[in-house]
């Protein structure tokens, strides 16, 4: 399940995560890339030495993606979300 990561980042709403991603090409793909960006981070931060620019990139994009997947989970009429 590629959308485990965002279901697990925002609790509040993993059931709704959970079903539309589902159907929603668009949301699953979002949640992929979010599962992606996560774990490249987490790599990172676990490698010495470490790269800091590296760091900083991934976590920029997942910090992006939180933000469009909220966006986008708002956009569709699913109501409103707390980051």
């Amino acid at each position: 399940m590629p959308f485990t990561a965002a279901m697990a980042r925002f609790v509040d709403v993993a059931d709704l995560i959970k079903s539309r991603a589902e159907v929603d090409d668009t949301l699953r793909d979002l949640c992929e890339d979010y599962r992606l960006a996560r774990q490249v981070l987490l790599h990172e931060k676990k490698q010495r030495p470490r790269n800091v620019k590296k760091i900083s990139e991934y976590s920029s994009l997942a910090d992006e993606l939180e933000d469009e997947i909220l966006r986008y989970l708002v956009g569709t009429g699913q109501g409103s979300i707390q980051k």
